[in-house]
């Protein structure tokens, strides 16, 4: 992949998170702004939650271009922005910031990574049987939009926290009219949702590196005519991965659903469609690799 050259006019894109060296982003930034011949540099901020505040205040102050925002600030940036999508907006949720007129907008384009990335390996959501483990941002952010647009025959939230799934089931269910249940993954409860579901989409951080010998999901549950979606991309193949492919089932993780989420901010902040052409995503997980190599 290229990397960019920073000048005295390059404007700047932020990653807000906590922690953010397990990033690919910007390697997939600083390639296209490379190719694409643009003045911009994409540069990791790890904050500490403490300092969230300052670094909102930093991104006006250094007349940063946008950002995006990752864990654990997607909710925390709300009040924030001067502008939220009509998105944003129901779902409670932020991954990407851009200025236009001098204000700071914030929206989420990771609805439309997952529904591309879906397409690509060829999976219709419509009239399935739904199951979302956890009940972070991500969740939150993919359970509002396939109740919104009534993709699901049925919408089924699990978590390992009760009160927190059923809250989130709640927020789902009066503010978008669809009927969604809720369970605990230490309620045996869980398991008929799994076993009946045509996707699965782990949306919590359960398998990530470091913790690459967990899974969320015990193998016994998973069946071939599941699809198995994992948000997370670091490590390539996650445990949850491995034993759904081992399985039979349709799998795929986080890395085109990051490329394409990508791919949108990408449009908000600089007002170009970059191609997804550019990228290799072979050569993106082999990047996945390298930074794991590092972080270690």
């Amino acid at each position: 992949m290229q990397t960019q050259t920073i000048q005295g006019g390059t404007r700047l894109i932020g990653l807000i998170g906590n922690p953010v060296a397990h990033s690919l982003s910007p390697q997939i930034h600083n390639h296209a702004f490379k190719v694409l011949g643009l003045s911009y540099a994409y540069v990791p901020l790890m904050v500490p939650v403490r300092n969230f505040h300052t670094a909102m205040a930093a991104l006006r102050a250094l007349s940063f271009s946008g950002a995006n925002v990752t864990i654990p600030f997607k909710r925390q940036v709300l009040p924030y922005c001067d502008v939220l999508s009509p998105l944003s907006t129901v779902t409670g949720a932020v991954n990407t910031l851009y200025f236009q007129n001098g204000l700071l907008h914030g929206t989420t384009t990771d609805v439309e990574g997952f529904y591309r990335a879906l397409s690509w390996m060829g999976h219709d959501p419509a009239d399935g049987r739904i199951v979302i483990v956890g009940n972070g941002g991500i969740a939150r952010t993919l359970a509002f939009a396939l109740a919104l647009n009534r993709r699901p025959q049925s919408l089924t939230l699990i978590g390992r926290d009760a009160a927190r799934v059923s809250a989130l089931a709640r927020d789902v269910s009066i503010q978008t009219n669809t009927a969604v249940t809720h369970a605990v993954l230490s309620d045996p409860e869980h398991v008929r949702f799994i076993r009946e579901c045509s996707l699965l989409v782990n949306c919590t951080s359960i398998g990530m590196f470091p913790q690459i010998d967990e899974s969320p999901i015990d193998p016994s549950l998973l069946h071939a005519g599941m699809t198995v979606f994992d948000t997370i991309y670091n490590p390539v193949a996650t445990k949850l991965l491995t034993m759904a492919q081992q399985a039979g089932c349709k799998t795929q993780n986080g890395l085109r659903m990051l490329l394409y989420q990508g791919l949108a901010s990408f449009k908000l902040w600089t007002g170009i469609e970059a191609p997804e052409a550019i990228f290799d995503i072979e050569e993106l997980q082999q990047q996945v690799d390298e930074i794991q190599e590092i972080t270690q």
